[in-house]
């Protein structure tokens, strides 16, 4: 057919259904649309935009016309038929719709916009329609699983009973169609109809086609920021702590002219110190990720010329940016390349259509996915003229996060013509992110770009992560600075009625006035006037030194992890992104972890087999399977199953790529240096590929795997087996067979493996195969407790007329277009029956070092493990028993649900019989969701008052509910979980000691950290090594990366990093312990510090009229907080310690200890505030003040001391109490701790020389000399230190002595008793 014709009697518009589930494109209809007004509402509206513009040759007329007949039989068929509401519009959103909305990140901002308006679309249509009824094009319908709830209309009573052909409309006929009246007639309505359509429209080689659909381009960006919304997006998170807004407050009053009574700097300083710190973070991180953007978008790629017409034979191909990559471009991928979008597999080097891609980024997973070519036809196509020369339709299902389900149709274009649907799903399509591999070259085409990609769909924005101990502080702030404000407005009407009647103070900046009664001159000026001051003369009262010293703290406390030689490995540090998160590695209650490559080493190595009714430990009897002339014919067939039965495909490796192994047996393959190299096999899964390589070991090589044949050499001798079918596994058949020819006695035979529980059922077990078959079961049994991975191997023959009627029957069966899986499945299984035992192999998945002892010790801990893993329930479950996750003696409980109500019945039916005589208390729970508001406000009220009753009562719960059971559930039925019964689940799983998720996608990962920490309110951790981990990573509240075998990803995404998993138990029992204990101890003493320098200013102001004088000397209101006593908090929050490391390495009991014993919290703060603070000040003020009043003599010749002498003995007392407050507190006094103090204290006395001679502070000169000299000095420093510390002695005793002790007390005790130097040993 002519490209450029307007002309087509024959021409049929393709159609699809607008109430079509994902994928299920109809390609039939009727095409007499007045006859069957029921598919008027289901044509095809093509959005199309010309690549470049151009004027119409139809007239504005004729167009006018063919809008008002198309809209006119619309109105006709609905006025026939009433409308059918649209899955949507009846609710019935998938649960993976729904989760794919909730965590989608950047795919909703670039929706595909139509441009072309749907009335001369839908004119196009039934003009063509009117034209086809007298033409050929009506073909037999294609018949459909399912009914309308699977996307498929109702019939057609004018159909036949065929398929009909479809055609793509010409790039004229959208010319024609889409200017009138002299401009384009954009339709709203149309976008948003697109916008619920469930077909996406992808075409072959037609580029102005895919460009009018408005697709989004092939750009991802992961970073959180840009160039232009840094600064003020970067402040925005900075300012969701509490402490930067107070301060920003009190910064900008500061800088009012006449109010402040100091410098503006002086606020000023800290504050930008501490947002540098938090925008200097979040640039560095943001940056790494902006370059691996930039790395990957601008990537160039093989792609042919968008225009099929330019393929220039010499130059094929042009180089294109990753970026720049459009839905419908055919991209040429060579064995090695990066899949840069979601590809439709078109063509390969493989003449079967066979392809294979590693998806080690999306799932985890490092062994080989299959993948086929979506047609024979288009596989033909291997040169880039040919594939250029292809033309077809592709409709597919709009994007979706799920990384393996897949539905479209697609059809081929002949003589204009398009050819019988073809039926697609995830097997033709390559997923964005993996790699090609074994594969010399592919041509693909773009169904999926940009964020419409499974990868993308599956990413979010990298959240910025609040620890804790951060939250709490906000809430401390809060009340500080409540609390403050009302003081201030206190003191400020205070000064306002006070100074407006007082008679003429000139050094309160008043004139001389007669006879004026109190309170006459009350004005808002003076008011505000004296409410700022008071606020910036308390701006201590809030500790920004606090927040300076916490920065500082976390960044020595990182340090300390890098450099903690205890956790490199494998050439690496640990690594931390997130020192705000230190202190909250002590409370994790949840982790979330991944298996392949975290808690394995995702190397599998055959170790055991049972032949012959017999064990045999090849690590005992390393050549008991050696295959030579002496070798039983059980143990050469045994082997020679190992060779035949599996989906390994051999490939020699690259001599500029692939490392020289150390073993040099069985190579046959010389690398261009005259090195010889092994063949190295790739297969879909690590099992087959350890098992294959087992039999190369024995003596049975597999050399090639040409097309239906294997090439294995056997005793020196290269034998070719022809194979006739391969039955491949799936999770329902738990097993894989093959049918092949053996070249030795020319006979068919069937070889099959697969999991025990099916096997042991299809093999014979008649005579002497009974006894056999028992022995098998406790092999199976045996390698079971080992935790090794068991598959069991069978064998029959097949005569020819067997084997051809079932093969006659099976192609019959995959050529079905109704029920097609069902149908294979029981073909399958016909031929899988009477088998013969041959033998079982044993595989030993390589776990990470002291993983079981790390696992039992986290659970000792108090820490519920789960597994998210993408991997068959089997593998998963194997690795749980491996792993000490699982063991003998624990219940394993499965959920395996079909729909969304079956799920709840499982769930429901476990729950009561785990849970006993408590299934009743949790019913009710749901029910108590329903009270009202004041309800559930005063429960939760009470719940914050008694927050260790509470939390007595959930451990105690915890106990009682960790029992010997354990969860499976797969990813369809946690999907159902997750989106309508997350309750129960829970519910379930706090009765479980371990709940495993096997196929679930990256997404689900996410989800399920989000509803355990939205459901129970903990703090959950997500470990992992992989890019599907990231997700999980992210979402978790900690965030720790593997540095493994598949790629940086998860570790640049992480919080936390490191080499192996069993480092995990390092970082959380004593990095994080630690961390918690300094940070909490250091954050009391700033708090109690802080109240009690300020309050001596607070009681001043009743003896100086409350006009905001300072009763400290200004330098020492400047240096006390930021620098005489800044020393020794930030020494306490780097170095202290409360046990030895080794005792908290060894005690998991001790993780727990502080969570009914917080060192920090509300109750901390009140008591090192009110209760030490306060008291301490008042202690110090009235002694200082009323005792030893300024009249009182301070030398032997009768000089008396003025308001500064006061004032200076005040502030000594204050500086000494608070040093010895903070050795009381410390529990390592370490010589660094010591030297601190004696700094601090050198700091204080060395305040007067150096500003009397800097600045020439007059008030400060002679005090130094007056105050060391002077007997009563030395008696007030005496009196009020025993005075106002005696209080805190007494509660260090009572709870020393007649407190119940915790487990970090006891501990403590033990430490002393074995200890003769405290301080000899600095860790």
């Amino acid at each position: 057919m002519d490209p450029g014709s307007n002309k087509d009697e024959d021409g049929i518009i393709p159609e699809v259904s607008e109430e079509m589930q994902p994928g299920l494109v109809p390609s039939t209809a009727s095409t007499h649309t007045a006859s069957h007004p029921s598919h008027a509402q289901s044509q095809v509206k093509l959005s199309t935009k010309q690549h470049h513009r151009k004027k119409s040759s139809l007239p504005n007329e004729k167009i006018e016309e063919l809008i008002q007949q198309a809209t006119e039989d619309r109105h006709n068929a609905r006025e026939e038929q009433p409308p059918v509401a649209s899955p949507r519009e009846q609710g019935s959103t998938s649960p993976r719709a729904k989760s794919s909305v909730r965590l989608a990140t950047k795919s909703t901002h670039h929706r595909r916009k139509s441009s072309v308006p749907a009335e001369v679309i839908e004119a196009m249509i039934a003009q063509h329609q009117d034209a086809g009824e007298t033409g050929a094009a009506v073909r037999k319908k294609s018949v459909r699983k399912g009914g309308p709830e699977n996307g498929d209309g109702p019939p057609s009573d004018g159909d036949d009973d065929g398929a009909r052909m479809v055609r793509i409309p010409t790039e004229s006929e959208l010319e024609n169609a889409r200017y009138g009246d002299g401009g384009p007639k954009q339709s709203v309505i149309q976008r948003m109809k697109r916008e619920e359509a469930d077909t996406r429209l992808c075409f072959i080689n037609n580029h102005p086609m895919n460009d009018s659909l408005g697709y989004v381009k092939n750009t991802v960006k992961t970073t959180k920021y840009t160039w232009w919304n840094f600064l003020p997006k970067s402040l925005l998170e900075q300012f969701r702590r509490v402490f930067t807004v107070y301060y920003l407050v009190v910064v900008i009053i500061g800088f009012i002219p006449g109010v402040s009574p100091v410098a503006p700097a002086v606020n000023l300083i800290p504050l930008v110190v501490i947002l540098g710190f938090g925008i200097a973070r979040e640039f560095y991180e943001d940056v790494k990720r902006s370059i691996g953007d930039r790395r990957l978008n601008n990537s160039l790629y093989d792609i042919l010329p968008r225009d099929p017409t330019s393929v220039n034979a010499s130059e094929p191909f042009v180089k294109q940016k990753c970026a720049s990559l459009e839905v419908g471009d055919i991209v040429f991928l060579r064995k090695g390349d990066l899949i840069p979008a979601d590809l439709l597999v078109l063509s390969c080097s493989d003449a079967s259509g066979l392809c294979y891609v590693s998806t080690a980024n999306l799932d985890g997973e490092t062994n080989l996915k299959l993948l086929r070519v979506v047609s024979a036809e288009t596989n033909s196509a291997r040169k880039p003229e040919q594939v250029a020369a292809l033309r077809g339709l592709l409709s597919a299902q709009q994007p979706d996060p799920a990384l393996y389900h897949f539905e479209a149709q697609f059809s081929i274009e002949k003589d204009g013509k398009g050819g019988l649907p073809i039926p697609v799903d995830s097997m033709n399509l390559a997923l964005r992110g993996s790699r090609l591999r074994n594969t010399a070259f592919m041509y693909g085409a773009v169904v999926y770009a940009g964020y419409d990609t499974k990868e993308a769909l599956n990413m979010r924005i990298p959240p910025y992560k609040f620890g804790e101990l951060e939250k709490m502080l906000n809430w401390i702030v809060i009340f500080l600075a409540v609390s403050l404000f009302v003081i201030c407005v206190a003191y400020g009407s205070a000064a306002t009625i006070v100074q407006g009647g007082l008679r003429g103070y000139w050094y309160l900046g008043q004139d001389t006035v007669q006879g004026v009664s109190l309170g006459n001159q009350v004005d808002a000026k003076l008011w505000f006037e004296s409410f700022a001051g008071f606020l910036i003369l308390y701006a201590a009262y809030v500790p920004v030194s606090l927040f300076v010293t916490l920065e500082l703290c976390r960044v020595a406390q990182t340090l300390f992890m890098q450099y903690d030689r205890e956790m490199e490995s494998r050439g690496r540090n640990a690594a931390s992104t997130a020192s705000n998160l230190n202190e909250t590695l002590a409370e994790i209650d949840y982790i979330c972890t991944d298996k392949t490559g975290t808690l394995t080493e995702n190397l599998m190595k055959f170790v055991s087999c049972s032949v012959d009714n017999d064990i045999v430990d090849i690590r005992d009897r390393p050549d008991a399977l050696n295959i030579s002339k002496e070798s039983s014919d059980s143990i050469r067939l045994f082997v020679l199953s190992l060779a035949l039965c599996h989906n390994v495909v051999p490939e020699p490796p690259d001599d500029e790529d692939e490392a020289i192994p150390d073993d040099a047996a069985g190579l046959n393959i010389s690398a261009g240096d005259g090195k010889p190299k092994l063949i190295e096999y790739q297969g879909p899964s690590p099992d087959e590929v350890a098992l294959v390589d087992a039999a190369r070991s024995f003596g049975m090589e597999v050399l090639a795997r040409p097309q239906d044949s294997v090439l294995v050499k056997i005793d020196s001798e290269e034998k070719e087996y022809k194979i006739l079918a391969e039955l491949e596994f799936n999770s329902d058949r738990k097993r894989m067979s093959v049918i092949l020819r053996d070249p030795d006695d020319n006979k068919l035979y069937i070889y099959t493996k697969g999991a025990d529980n099916i096997m042991l059922g299809l093999v014979k077990k008649d005579g002497p195969e009974e006894q056999r078959i028992a022995v098998a079961n406790e092999h199976v049994d045996f390698f079971a407790k080992e935790g090794l991975r068991t598959l069991i191997y069978a064998r029959k023959e097949l005569s020819e007329e067997e084997c051809a009627s079932w093969m006659l029957r099976f192609n019959e069966a995959k050529s079905s277009l109704e029920d097609r899986a069902n149908r294979v499945d029981a073909i399958q299984a016909e031929i899988e029956q009477n088998l013969t035992f041959v033998g079982i192999s044993a595989v030993e998945d390589r776990l990470q070092a002291d993983l079981p002892a790390t696992i039992e010790f986290l659970r000792l801990a108090g820490i519920k493990i789960w597994v998210l893993t993408g991997d068959k329930r089997q593998t998963a479950e194997s690795i749980g028993y491996s792993s000490a996750l699982l063991d003998s003696k624990m219940r394993v409980l499965h959920i395996e649900a079909k729909d969304s109500d079956d799920a709840k019945a499982t769930v429901e039916n476990l729950l009561l019989d785990v849970a006993g005589s408590q299934f009743e208390s949790m019913m009710d729970k749901y029910s108590d969701r329903e009270a009202n508001f004041c309800v559930r406000a005063w429960r939760n009220f009470l719940g914050i008052i008694f927050w260790k009753r509470e939390l007595r009562k959930r451990l105690e719960k915890e106990r009682q509910g960790n029992r010997n059971n354990a969860v499976i559930v797969d990813g369809k039925s946690l999907q159902f979980l997750i989106d309508n019964h997350a309750d129960s689940f829970m519910d379930l799983c706090d009765f479980c000691k371990t709940v495993i998720c096997c196929r679930v996608t990256p997404m689900q990962k996410a989800l399920v950290v989000r509803m355990v920490q939205s459901l129970r309110k903990k703090i959950t951790l997500a470990i992992g090594d992989g890019a599907n981990d990231v997700s999980m990573i992210q979402e978790a509240q900690i965030g720790v990366g593997i540095y493994g075998k598949e790629g940086m990803n998860a570790a640049r995404a992480a919080d936390y990093s490191f080499s192996e998993f069993r480092f995990l138990r390092r970082l959380l029992m004593i990095h994080g312990h630690y961390a918690y204990v300094r940070t909490a101890k250091m954050i009391n003493l700033q708090f109690y510090k802080n109240l009690l320098f300020v309050c001596a200013q607070f009681f001043f102001q009743y003896a100086c009229l409350f006009s905001g004088a300072s009763f400290h000397n200004q330098w020492y209101v400047s240096t006390f907080n930021v620098v005489i006593t800044s020393i020794p908090p930030f020494v306490i929050g780097c170095l202290e310690r409360d046990l030895r490391a080794s005792t908290l390495y060894n005690i998991p009991e001790l993780y727990r200890a502080y969570q009914l014993n917080p060192i920090v919290g509300i109750v901390s703060v009140f008591e090192y505030t009110v209760g030490y603070g306060l008291y301490h000040a008042i202690i110090i003020y009235v002694f200082g003040v009323y005792t030893f009043e300024s009249e009182t003599p301070f030398a032997n010749d009768g000089r008396v001391g003025g308001r500064e002498l006061q004032a200076f003995m005040v502030t000594s007392l204050t500086c000494f109490v608070t040093l010895v407050k903070m050795m009381m507190v410390t529990r390592w006094w370490n010589w660094i701790f010591l030297l601190s103090i004696a700094v601090s204290l050198m700091f204080f006395y060395l305040v007067p020389p150096v500003f009397i001679n800097v600045f020439d502070e007059a008030p400060l000169i002679g005090i130094l000399q007056e105050c060391m000299a002077s007997p009563v000095f030395w008696l007030y420093l005496l009196l009020c230190m025993t005075v106002s510390l005696f209080p805190d002695f007494i509660m260090y005793m009572y709870r020393k002595v007649f407190s119940r002790p915790d487990p970090v007390q006891i501990c403590e005790e033990i430490e002393l008793k074995g200890v003769r130097c405290l301080m000899h040993d600095f860790e």
